[in-house]
């Protein structure tokens, strides 16, 4: 039963205990398989890894940030940087505010690149 980062979830796996948030209160119960919507549900909670059911491809499938092409991650870090109003390590909340802004990013242009490639065929 391996823990996984948030960012690392992918639809399909199956949560292996129960997340709970930090006033015991349950958010998604044990069993229950994860979807995008509950990705995104968990990482508004701030909740940063859950216990998943065997997930073989996990490190496969990598930091999305990793599946751009250094370039594009160039130019995306450079124009989430000139918006961002403090420095980006000023302080953790504000580099996780970074590094969620640009998979968020990351994933839009992945997407629309797929989205595009898959209208030629």
């Amino acid at each position: 039963m391996p823990k996984v980062k948030t960012e690392a979830l992918r639809d399909g796996m199956k949560v292996a205990a129960d997340v709970k948030n930090m006033d015991n209160m349950l958010l998604v119960p044990s069993g229950c398989m994860i979807t995008e919507k509950l990705i995104n549900i968990l990482s508004a909670w701030g909740i940063s890894e859950v216990d998943v059911e065997s997930c073989d491809g996990v490190e496969d499938a990598g930091d999305i940030l990793q599946r751009l092409p250094s370039e594009t991650l160039k130019e995306l870090t450079a124009g989430l940087e000139s918006i961002f109003w403090e420095a980006i390590d000023s302080s953790p909340v504000q580099e996780e505010a970074f590094n969620l802004a640009l998979r968020r990013k990351a994933k839009q242009v992945l997407s629309s690149r797929s989205g595009s490639h898959d209208e030629h065929h």
